[in-house]
């Protein structure tokens, strides 16, 4: 997704930049494929610095953590960096800062702001994603999906530690 600087005159300004099939890669472990990104801007520019931010938001395919089938979810998150040409940054900052850059080269006010979209979607995600909050995942003996179908497997889990206990209690 190239953002390009060289389309206003005034500021403050705002971009809608849409990504094109294939263009937004996360090499996420649950992640199948980004079907679409979107990445809404408002710019404002102070000297040779242009201050954005936004909201990236993204279509993905995911695979769910319990049931391991994969479903479309929306993502969306804020997402704020900065602008400006490599030369420029260099030579004007002196303190390092926590901002994110994005640099362009000379004066050309092309910036590849795919990555600042990836880093938003992929922050917006769970760790464990699932397909809904009430998945029952699979069944840990026979792998059955216990969300289409029930098995007929043993699903009391026993701990070992506790045998003597139990021996002692009768309940065995």
């Amino acid at each position: 997704m190239i953002l390009d600087l060289r389309q206003f005159e005034n500021f403050p300004a705002h971009l809608s930049l849409r990504a094109q099939p294939g263009e937004v890669v996360i090499d996420y472990e649950s992640v199948v494929q980004v079907n679409d990104a979107q990445l809404d801007l408002d710019i404002q520019k102070s000297g040779e610095e242009f201050f954005c931010q936004g909201q990236a938001r993204a279509s993905v395919r995911l695979t769910c953590a319990r049931c391991l089938e994969e479903f479309d979810r929306e993502l969306a998150n804020t997402t704020d960096f900065i602008v400006c040409s490599k030369q420029w940054h260099d030579n004007h900052r002196d303190v390092k800062d926590n901002e994110d850059y994005i640099f362009f080269e000379g004066g050309d006010l092309q910036a590849d702001v795919t990555d600042m979209v990836r880093q938003a979607v992929i922050i917006s995600m769970s760790m464990k994603p699932l397909c809904s909050e009430d998945c029952r995942g699979l069944c840990a003996s026979c792998g059955a999906n216990l969300n289409e179908k029930s098995c007929g497997c043993k699903t009391e889990q026993t701990d070992e530690r506790w045998e003597a206990l139990r021996r002692l209690s009768g309940l065995t």
